[in-house]
Formats: C-alpha cells, structure tokens, sequence
C-alpha cells in the first residue's frame, strides 16, 4: 500500500521532472469501487494521451483494502504524465476524501473526477485549450456532460448551444434555480480560486457540491462552453443515490440562507429561486425511481412536497406540470408488504 509517505519517491520514478509544471489535475477521490476506478482512470488516461506532459493525475483512496490500491498503481505506473495515489486511513468523510484529492494537486487548473464518472476522448485537448484561451481573471470553467447509466448508455446530453460568460449574479441564479446545473466532473477551477473561497465545507456532507458552487460563481461568475468532455453515471450505488431525504433538505435551505448573507442578490430573487430548486430536486428523484419502476419509492420521494419547510415555500409554476405527472403516475404505490415469519398468523 502506498502511504502519503511514499508518494514523492514514486512520482520522481515515475516522471524524472517537476511536478509544480502541470497545466491540469485531475482530482479522483474514491472508495471500495475499484472496477469503477479503474475505468475512471483509464478514460483519464486515454482523453489525456497527446498532452500527458500538462496533466496529473491525484487519488484520494478510502478504501477499506487495497484493491484500489492495486488498479492505481497499475494503470499510472507507466504514464508519462504526472500523479500522486494516498490511502487513507482511517477513511475521510466523502467531502474529506473530495478536499484531499484537490489538496494532493499542483496543477494551475483542478478537474474533479469521482470514481463512477469519466472523461472522454480527446478531452484533455479541449480543457487546455479552453484554458489556454480564458480572459485573465476568470476562474471556472463548465463544459457539457453526456448523463449516462453504469453501462455507459447516455439517456440525457446537458450542454450550451454557445460559448458565453456568465457574470456573478446571472451565474448563482442559474445554480440556485436549477439544482443540475453542474454536473461536477464538467467544471474546471483555477486553484486560486479554491484557495481564495475554501475548500469544501464537511459540515455540509452530500450538499458540499451546491454550496462550493455558490460560493465559487457568486465571486467569479462561470465561462460556459459548448465541448461536452465528460460523462455523469446516475446509479443506486452512487452517493446521490440516497439524498432525497429531510435531512439534505434541511442542509440546502442553509446553503441558500448563506446566499442570501452574501447580499449579492435580493432575498425575494433568492427565495424564488429556492422554489425552483426544491421542486426539481425533488422531482428529479421521484422520477429517478419511476425510471427504476420503483413507484413506491417515487411516491416516497414526493411526499418531501409536505414537509413544513417546503410547502411554504409554495409551487413553481415552472415544474408544476411535471409535478402534477409523477404524482398521477405514483398514486395508489405501495411497498411489497414484509414477508411475516414462520409460525406467524
């Protein structure tokens, strides 16, 4: 196993030059998914071959053995362009492990890459030449994002029909009313940027994302481009796959509170804007399960819409047809009842 320790003596073996020259690290933090790794490396791998000397390649491993471990080495050993793999021990918590793979980067630009995601091909060229031609001072980069299944299949293509930059209001409106706005290994951060706003808050848990988000466009807006470089797996295995709970609602709305503390836009703008995002939230996991044919589990997920703190905040007349749809579509659902135990009457 290779410790933190160990990581300079191997990166020199592997690379004979300077690591502080990378143009773009791509931040891979993972957990006990060791054949989603290695297909999340080796598309890394492959979207970089014709510019390795620009990127690294950082692991953050939490894993519970080294099977990980193992994929890493292997597929990196290698490879022209830079990297750095540390497990840790004890496990950090999944904005923990986010924080240490970024933090492991020397990289000028930092492209997270979770462990059931990947790039595409070519998409290496892309990013550096889109950075290469970025105004100075910008700081985030969004790309489109094919939204794929664990076999690869894409059942939806988020993208920009042009290339235009979004300044800092017209950015956290569009990522405070559409709570799918980015798909996390579609941005590109200059590291700056981090340094300047923080790291992700691990307070915060599966919303850490939304919130860095926030903080991020709300000082530097968002160039957006039409290139799609990446795919976004949508599986039960994935950690979004159990958020649709009171307790990451609760953990939004104080995102959205700390929105409105920054003062950059009216409390009214935001509020509606917050309607909006609860609703597609919402509506995107009912209809995650439909997809499934769980219409129980759907329905579960709509009755979030009767929790005090969503129901003030009254219906979105843009997601309202959808809303009235899956409701239509989930009425009389129910779970299979529990098998009794023998003997039981």
């Amino acid at each position: 196993m290779w410790t933190s320790e160990d990581v300079t003596s191997l990166e020199g073996a592997a690379q004979g030059r300077d690591r502080t020259r990378s143009r773009l690290s791509i931040a891979m933090p993972t957990r006990n998914r060791p054949e989603l790794l290695e297909r999340a490396i080796g598309s890394a791998l492959e979207a970089t071959t014709a510019v390795a000397g620009q990127v690294e390649v950082t692991v953050s491993d939490g894993s519970d053995d080294d099977a990980s471990g193992r994929v890493a080495r292997r597929l990196l050993a290698d490879w022209p362009g830079g990297y750095r793999y540390v497990h840790n021990r004890p496990a950090l918590s999944l904005p923990g492990n986010i924080n240490r793979a970024m933090q492991l980067a020397t990289g000028e630009w930092i492209l997270q890459l979770h462990d059931d995601d990947y790039l595409l091909p070519g998409a290496g060229q892309v990013i550096l030449e889109a950075i290469r031609r970025t105004p100075e001072g910008e700081r985030i980069l969004l790309f489109g994002v094919d939204i794929v299944n664990l076999d690869g299949v894409a059942h939806r293509h988020q993208r920009f029909r042009h290339e235009r930059y979004l300044g800092p209001e017209a950015a956290l409106r569009q990522v405070l009313r559409n709570s799918s706005f980015v798909r996390m290994p579609a941005a590109v951060v200059h590291r700056t940027a981090f340094e300047e706003e923080g790291w992700f808050d691990t307070t915060l848990g599966g919303p850490c994302d939304t919130d860095m988000w926030v903080r991020l466009f709300a000082r530097y807006g968002v160039r957006c481009l039409p290139a799609t470089t990446c795919a976004y797996t949508t599986h039960q295995g994935a950690a979004t796959a159990g958020m649709w709970n009171r307790g990451t609602i609760r953990l939004n709305r104080e995102i959205f509170d700390r929105a409105v503390d920054r003062g950059l836009v009216s409390e009214g703008s935001i509020r509606r804007w917050e309607t909006d995002f609860f609703h597609q939230f919402i509506l995107a996991g009912a209809y995650r399960h439909l997809r499934l044919r769980q219409r129980a589990e759907a329905r579960d997920v709509l009755r979030l819409f009767d929790l005090p703190e969503i129901s003030h905040l009254g219906a979105s007349p843009r997601w309202l047809p959808v809303r009235v749809a899956l409701t239509a579509a989930t009425a009389g659902a129910r779970k299979p009842a529990e098998p009794r135990p023998h003997g039981d009457v």
